[in-house]
């Protein structure tokens, strides 16, 4: 490995720069109780991935209807399927 590199002799890529808008992170701030986001700090480290991924991979899950069953009770009733209540305030 070089310890300095010449980046004026990067060329640009032709074309448009290719994202996927729906692939990338949002930046967003939440709050959530001292003891959840220790439990949920706890778990991650259990699961060896950082816990920011650990709360994204949740809420995911959620969304998609993995974590939740339908239940009777009127449109949308739903029962969250989890160890963690994250209170979204």
């Amino acid at each position: 490995m070089k310890k300095e590199y010449d980046l004026n002799k990067l060329k640009r890529r032709p074309g448009k720069v290719k994202v996927e808008t729906e692939a990338t992170k949002v930046p967003m701030s939440i709050r959530l109780d001292g003891s959840v986001l220790a439990a949920l700090k706890t778990e991650a480290l259990r699961l060896g991935i950082p816990y920011q991924t650990f709360i994204g991979s949740l809420l995911h899950r959620y969304a998609t209807g993995e974590m939740v069953e339908q239940v009777s009770g009127g449109v949308g009733a739903r029962r969250v399927i989890c160890y963690f209540y994250i209170k979204i305030i």
